[in-house]
């Protein structure tokens, strides 16, 4: 491959790495970027590979060892998924809430949201979920 193929692989990757649903995203965590306490601008909603996991900032963040997801989890969001489907966190955010009908995992059991834009778990809110039987 010459160098100039490369380029367009490489291109072609990042473009769909950017355009990739959360789903799909969590299949290639290892194609996003990592954190490299640079100073830089980190925007809202961007996508990294933290440790192996993905993670969105959950607003403008600075890349620095302060801001990282293990010192300030709060500025972060976990996208983690099994078999196409979120794994319920054990806090939602209004960037992770649930839709209508949404499906997730809260442990070894299948979920959909009976309400719209859910933050709350099975467990504090169990009126606003319901079993989903396979």
């Amino acid at each position: 491959m010459t160098r100039q193929e490369a380029k367009a692989v490489v291109a072609a990757l990042i473009a769909l790495r950017e355009n990739a649903s959360d789903a799909q995203a969590s299949r290639g965590v290892r194609l996003y970027p990592r954190l490299r306490c640079s100073g830089a601008l980190v925007k809202a909603g961007t996508r990294v590979n933290w440790n192996g996991q993905l993670k969105r900032a959950a607003v403008d963040l600075w890349d620095t060892g302060e801001n990282n997801p293990d010192r300030a989890p709060d500025l972060w969001e976990d996208i983690d998924y099994r078999e196409g489907l979120r794994i319920i966190p054990k806090t939602i955010t209004a960037g992770t809430a649930f839709a209508l009908d949404e499906c997730g995992w809260w442990g070894k059991v299948l979920y959909r949201s009976v309400i719209d834009a859910n933050v709350y778990t099975p467990e504090e809110y169990p009126a606003g979920w319901e079993a989903v039987t396979l």
